[in-house]
């Protein structure tokens, strides 16, 4: 019997969400790799999809989602445990959470595929140099104190924007807007994209407790409204704007083998596992 299920994809700009779509396509249409999930059929823009997996495979920068180009991606999948299902994956905007964030509204359409929702994936990327690396917590006062100086330095205007709130405190309210547009118990895979970057320092769910602590709390305490697990992904498996890890990366004769996802202390390949997780295989 087939059965349908809609993921959410969230998370702000630049935090790997395009760029897992593009691994996952790749994956999906390859058909050779071991995955918890495989590919039927696809219903939806493959010219998008192939673009940026097409991107992917050549180690370029995986444009990220406008506001004008949207994409809703139906993936028909078969997995053992789960049958046949339609999946439902809208591609939104970093720039969408961001406005969301900031205007404190979305679209009808934002909403309604909130309230459409069955599991969310929550990105976020714990790259230092882009401004992203969630140490805020322990940060955050004198950073704070060092803004206030410095536009009172500048004689400029002392008003306060959503901007300077530190990225773990945008993520809850993301979470929060979902909490308030849904009315059943979801859950939530918390995906640390460019995992490559910071594996060594444990394990996905010890790095986000350890840098995200207010994130982590805010799962922990509504675990009445939240079911929750954290994933390390390395989609792209380095860092490409390193000229030697980017050859090093064309040079493997597969590109599957740039996957890596991390759950608690298992290491695989199978970029479909985060997704198996939200459809109840634990």
């Amino acid at each position: 019997m087939k059965t349908s299920a809609n993921l959410l994809f969230i998370g702000l700009p630049g935090s790997g969400k395009t760029t897992f779509l593009a691994a996952l396509w790749h994956v999906l249409s390859d058909g050779s790799g071991a995955t918890s999930l495989k590919l039927t059929k696809l219903s939806g823009d493959r010219a998008y999809l192939n673009q940026i997996t097409k991107e992917w495979r050549e180690c370029s920068q995986v444009l990220r989602t406008n506001l004008q180009a949207e994409q809703v991606v139906v993936l028909h999948l078969d997995g053992e445990g789960f049958g046949t299902f339609d999946l439902s994956i809208p591609d939104l905007a970093g720039e969408a959470f961001k406005q969301q964030l900031s205007d404190r509204r979305i679209s009808r359409r934002h909403d309604a595929f909130v309230q459409e929702a069955t599991g969310v994936m929550l990105f976020l990327h714990p790259d230092i140099q882009k401004g992203i690396q969630l140490t805020v917590a322990r940060r955050l006062e004198a950073e704070l104190l060092g803004v206030h100086e410095e536009v009172a330095g500048a004689g400029a205007d002392n008003t306060w924007s959503p901007e300077l709130l530190p990225t773990q405190a945008k993520l809850v309210e993301l979470l929060q807007f979902l909490l308030e547009r849904t009315q059943r118990k979801l859950r939530v895979a918390v995906v640390v994209s460019a995992w490559d970057l910071v594996d060594k320092f444990g394990a996905p769910h010890e790095f986000v407790a350890r840098e995200l602590p207010l994130l982590q709390q805010f799962l922990e305490v509504n675990d009445d409204l939240f079911e929750y697990s954290v994933f390390g992904v390395s989609a792209q498996g380095g860092d490409i704007t390193v000229a030697a890890e980017k050859q090093t990366l064309l040079e493997l004769d597969d590109a599957l083998k740039r996957i890596k996802v991390r759950q608690e202390q298992q290491t695989s390949q199978d970029i479909t596992k985060p997704i198996a997780w939200l459809l109840g295989n634990r």
